[in-house]
């Protein structure tokens, strides 16, 4: 039987190769030869198809706020408007505690559909829980005013759902909302830059990707409700049906900061 093994080859966060030497070279690089910057192969599960109300599926009238703040959590789950298609939620433990929370396939971002019969009355929805690690987050996803239709894409990839809250400063029962989730993919390790993702390695059920994927590289100022992932994430040409998803990049190992991201909010 094949037993993996696993080593680590070193510790500096910046490698080098060769003998070759350049005084001007090595007074900026402090080495001899060439830098190397190896590539991570990470597999990102195989994650299901997007569904746009498989948390909170058509909340309506009372379901909704009137110059107030509904808040949703797994307490309830299984009640209108908490009837879509995620699976019953589960006891992990979290952040040092255990924690009912809805599971996600795989880290993905959170989506917001509102629609209104005349026109869309402002709403902030408010998603609470936590990443791939089990580190606590939050994202604000806002929906504007006017229009029989409007959508919010989050661009934080959860792991982990405990609330779903729903703010309006006016009267919004007459809006009809949905809650799910996206097809853009959370990465395990921080991407530092977009050209630090090699295109050409992004696999789709064992298939190369022939065109390049839509790539957000980590958020490195202090991380708000409003602003990107902690990581960064990815999101395919091909639209996700439970095919595995494979990428190559470069992550930076200096730190944990800089392997996995500033701290989440």
């Amino acid at each position: 039987m094949f037993k993996m093994s696993k080593h680590s080859i070193s510790h500096a966060s910046q490698l080098y190769f060769g003998d070759a030497y350049n005084a001007v070279a090595y007074g900026a690089n402090g080495r001899p030869g060439a830098p190397i910057n190896p590539l991570t192969k990470v597999s990102l599960g195989s994650p299901a198809v997007l569904d746009a109300d498989g948390i909170v599926a058509a909340a309506t009238s009372t379901e909704l706020p009137d110059t107030a703040t509904i808040t949703y959590t797994t307490a309830t789950d299984n009640t209108t408007p908490l009837d879509g298609a995620i699976a019953a939620p589960s006891t992990v433990f979290l952040n040092g505690a255990n924690v009912l929370v809805w599971v996600l396939d795989v880290p993905r971002n959170v989506t917001a559909t509102v629609t209104h019969g005349s026109s869309v009355v402002a709403m902030t929805i408010l998603v609470t829980g936590y990443d791939y690690y089990g580190v606590p987050m939050s994202e604000l996803l806002t929906i504007t005013a006017t229009g029989t239709s409007k959508t919010a894409a989050g661009t934080k990839a959860f792991k982990y759902i405990y609330s779903v809250a729903f703010t309006a400063a006016a009267d919004a029962t007459a809006n009809t909302a949905n809650v799910g989730w996206g097809d853009v993919l959370g990465l395990p390790y921080r991407l530092p830059a977009v050209t630090d993702f090699f295109t050409n390695g992004t696999y789709f059920n064992s298939v190369l990707e022939s065109t390049a994927p839509t790539v957000v590289a980590a958020v490195d100022t202090t991380a708000t409700t409003t602003t990107g992932d902690v990581r960064g994430t990815v999101d395919l040409n091909s639209a996700t049906d439970g095919s595995a998803i494979s990428v190559w990049y470069a992550t930076d190992p200096a730190s944990a900061t800089t392997l996995f991201g500033v701290t989440q909010a």
